[in-house]
């Protein structure tokens, strides 16, 4: 049985040292389930992840990253992802397989390969979707992406356990990113499908570009792969004309979440807004879309994002979201910005969600422990700005 400290939610028995990345992992998702009132799925969840995170669980953070991981800012190895969707709140895990002796493109591919075997064997992921691409993405020696293969999962309350693969379609080279996701659909018997979306998603040459693809691991008929398109120096009108097809996604809607969200209609030069669309043979058509906005780039503060994020939720998704965030948080949320790196909206009649990504900032110098922090940040008395951020 994995003991858990009384005060912090941190694991206690085998960690001798605090400063290991495992264990900053191990007690920022313990507090975020404990924040959540999943406190019961915390052991299983931390199995789960440890399945995820062998290769570099033991690297002190102080030793700074060997790996620079393309997943945060910082290049900590994991992000956090909380789902609101009007009935529940679903924490999800980002993490890159590495090996931190040898780090390398193809060393993260081979590492992946180990994750996999134990996905299957004790998680009953399924990867047939997968080796019919694998491939295509596989990386070469000569390569330079930023990546080449991340990993997420579904972790809390067991939903069927859910993992996915993120696979990098530049992987060879951004000239060649179109190509090798048209293939890999075509392979799927998802061609034609993304042909169709693909005419309003990528009208811009150069600046509409494929950066992501991932597949669910799971053998099943509605299993669905997504692509991720960013759109470089967009404006709000150029992405609602990359949704225009998309149910509940209307111009003016997308225009006002700019607005509400990153401050303006742009044009964003910064990071870009990205598109996420899901594809599943179940349905042979659209099955879900995603809109992502930068929230990062274009705030004073984290507390300057929440207070804007906290207007689209709901009064007890309010709540949750902040505890969760409060609990997360290394410093003071009017500090900086980047804890919560993108907001996103998925529109999709049904299937209505806003989730937020949250970034451990292992990296990020000049943190201050939560527990530190002025007792502000913790208050739920009317008169905090916390509370008024709720009623705003």
């Amino acid at each position: 049985m994995l003991e858990l400290d009384a005060t912090t939610d941190a694991p206690v028995q085998g960690w001798p040292n605090a400063g290991t990345l495992g264990y900053q992992l191990d007690s920022r998702l313990a507090r975020l389930l404990r924040a959540l009132g999943q406190g019961e799925h915390v052991e299983r969840s931390l199995r789960m992840v440890k399945a995820l995170t062998r290769g570099w669980r033991d690297e002190l953070v102080s030793g700074g990253p060997r790996w620079r991981s393309d997943i945060t800012d910082d290049q900590s190895p994991f992000e956090f992802s909380l789902s609101l969707d009007g009935s529940s709140e679903v924490l999800r895990i980002l993490t890159e397989p590495q090996d931190v002796q040898r780090p390398s493109l193809r060393a993260s591919w081979q590492a992946a390969s180990d994750v996999h075997e134990e996905l299957a064997r004790y998680w009953g992921a399924g990867f047939a979707g997968y080796e019919r691409v694998a491939d295509l993405f596989e990386p070469r020696a000569t390569d330079e992406g930023v990546f080449s293969v991340w990993h997420s999962a579904v972790i809390g309350k067991p939903r069927g356990t859910e993992f996915k693969i993120y696979l990098n379609p530049a992987i060879h080279g951004a000239q060649d990113a179109e190509r090798i996701v048209a293939e890999a659909l075509g392979r799927l018997g998802l061609g034609s499908p993304w042909q169709a979306v693909a005419r309003n998603a990528m009208q811009r040459a150069g600046l509409d570009q494929v950066i992501y693809f991932s597949l669910d691991l799971a053998d099943a008929s509605d299993a669905r792969a997504k692509i991720y398109v960013a759109h470089k120096q967009a404006s709000a009108a150029d992405v609602a004309r990359a949704l225009e097809q998309c149910p509940g996604f209307e111009a003016e809607d997308v225009g006002r979440w700019c607005q509400h969200l990153l401050g303006s209609r742009g044009p964003f030069y910064d990071r870009p807004p990205i598109t996420c669309f899901a594809l599943s043979r179940g349905t042979l058509d659209l099955h879900t879309t995603t809109l992502h906005l930068p929230v990062r780039c274009y705030a004073q503060d984290d507390f300057d994002i929440a207070r804007r994020v906290c207007t689209l939720l709901r009064f007890p998704q309010r709540v949750n979201y902040m505890r969760a965030l409060t609990q997360l948080a290394e410093r003071p949320l009017e500090s900086g910005s980047g804890l919560q790196t993108y907001a996103s909206l998925r529109a999709s009649p049904g299937r209505e969600a806003v989730t937020m990504y949250l970034a451990p900032q292992l990296y990020t110098s000049g943190q201050v422990r939560e527990a530190e922090a002025p007792a502000r940040f913790f208050s739920w008395t009317p008169s905090s700005r916390v509370d008024r951020a709720f009623a705003s």
